[in-house]
């Protein structure tokens, strides 16, 4: 009886002890972190190709996989099918609200779906697109 008792309490120990170990850590989906060195958060366009974007009402958030986000009017969220800095989205859905920037709201949503990399530079993100590079500042986690 006494080496049952000694074997479940060593089980006991080891399971506690397990419980303790560091895991394997994963990607962070909070806003925090970075890949391929681009940080992981919430960016707003402030440029697009040559233009100023004066409104500031398009938003990006990056995280491990995907790029959601806000127009000045609807809401988008994309699939990164490629690890930062490289972009290749597989699938991109969003809300139709109407809207009086969709001249705006379109190209921006266009050139995400067109985007093939981002970079990260002097705290300045800027995407690339077939369409003109967009800039924008970080805005948050």
């Amino acid at each position: 009886m006494t080496s049952a008792f000694r074997a479940a309490a060593a089980a006991a120990a080891l399971a506690g002890l397990a419980a303790c170990a560091p895991t394997q850590p994963g990607l962070p989906h909070d806003g925090t972190g970075f890949e391929g060195g681009v940080p992981f958060g919430t960016y707003t366009i402030v440029g697009f190709g040559q233009e100023a974007v004066p409104t500031r009402d398009g938003h990006v958030r990056l995280t491990p996989g995907q790029i959601t986000g806000q127009g000045p009017c609807n809401s988008f969220t994309a699939i990164n099918t490629l690890p930062l800095p490289q972009i290749h989205v597989s699938q991109m859905n969003w809300t139709d609200n109407p809207c009086g920037h969709k001249g705006f709201e379109a190209r921006f949503f266009e050139a995400l779906t067109q985007a093939s990399e981002a970079e990260w530079t002097g705290g300045v993100l800027k995407i690339k697109s077939p369409l003109g590079w967009m800039t924008l500042e970080r805005s948050g986690n």
